[in-house]
C-alpha cells in the first residue's frame, strides 16, 4: 500500500510524542529534487509532475511502513523511526543511490523524457543532536543547505562524519540481473537483497527444524 503524504503539522506533532515518550532513537530528514526547476523549464511542468511522482513512489517502496513523509513544493520532511543516524544515513543512501545510477522514462500528453534524478539530504536524529523538536527540524535544514552547497546528490548529517556501507561480492551476472530487477521495481538493490535474505533464513531455519525432529 503506498505512503499516504502528511502535513508538517502532523509529522512535528508525531515527533513531539516521540520525544514526550523517549522514543528513540528517530531521525529527522530534510530532502530536496535536485535541479527540479531546470527540469520544468527544459521539458516541461508535466514531466516535473511525474519526477515529483517518481520520487515519492521510491520513497513508498523503500521506506518503513511506520517512517512518515511530508512534502512542501520540491522539498520533503521525513521522519524516520526508531532509526539513528548511521542507519538512517544508510536507507538514504540506498534511495539517493538509487536515483543517481539510473534514468527514468517519464511522459507527457506528447512525448517521453529519459530524465536522471538526484536528491539531497539533509539529517538530524535524536537524541544524539537535540532532544527539540524546532531545532532536530533546524539542524536537518542545515545539512541539506550544506548538501546543496557542496554540490549536491548527497547527504549531510548535523557534522562532519563518514559512514563507510559493507560491502557485498557478486557475479556480474547476478549484479546485472539484481540491477534490472531494482528498477523495474522502483526498489533499491539493497532492499531486495534483504528481502531475498529473510526468504533465506525462513528456508533454512524451517529446514534446520526439520532436521531436529529427525
Amino acid at each position: 500500500m503506498a505512503k499516504q503524504l502528511i502535513s508538517i503539522e502532523e509529522l512535528t506533532s508525531k515527533v513531539k510524542e516521540l520525544i514526550q515518550n523517549n522514543e528513540g532513537p528517530f531521525s529527522i530528514v530534510a530532502c530536496d529534487i535536485d535541479n527540479l526547476s531546470n527540469i520544468n523549464d527544459m521539458y516541461g511542468n508535466v514531466i516535473g509532475d511525474e519526477v515529483m511522482d517518481k520520487v515519492i513512489s521510491i520513497f513508498n517502496n523503500n521506506l518503513s511502513e511506520t517512517d512518515l513523509l511530508s512534502r512542501s513544493g520540491d522539498e520533503f520532511t521525513i521522519l524516520l523511526v526508531k532509526k539513528g543516524a548511521e542507519r538512517s544515513f544508510m536507507d538514504l543512501e540506498e534511495i539517493r543511490r538509487y536515483l543517481s545510477d539510473n534514468t527514468f522514462d517519464l511522459k507527457d500528453s506528447t512525448k517521453t523524457e529519459n530524465i536522471n534524478i538526484t536528491v539531497s539530504f539533509g539529517v538530524a536524529s535524536y537524541p544524539r543532536d537535540s532532544k527539540n523538536v524546532i531545532d532536530l527540524l533546524r539542524v536537518a535544514d542545515s545539512g541539506l543547505f550544506r548538501a546543496k552547497k557542496q554540490g549536491k546528490n548527497r547527504i549531510c548529517l548535523s557534522e562532519a562524519e563518514s559512514m563507510a556501507l559493507k560491502s557485498s561480492y557478486f557475479t556480474k551476472t547476478q549484479l546485472d540481473r539484481l540491477s534490472e530487477l531494482s528498477k523495474a521495481n522502483d526498489r533499491t538493490e539493497a532492499f531486495l537483497l534483504r528481502e531475498a535474505l529473510d526468504d533465506l533464513f525462513k528456508k533454512y531455519n524451517k529446514k534446520h527444524k526439520g532436521d531436529k525432529t529427525l
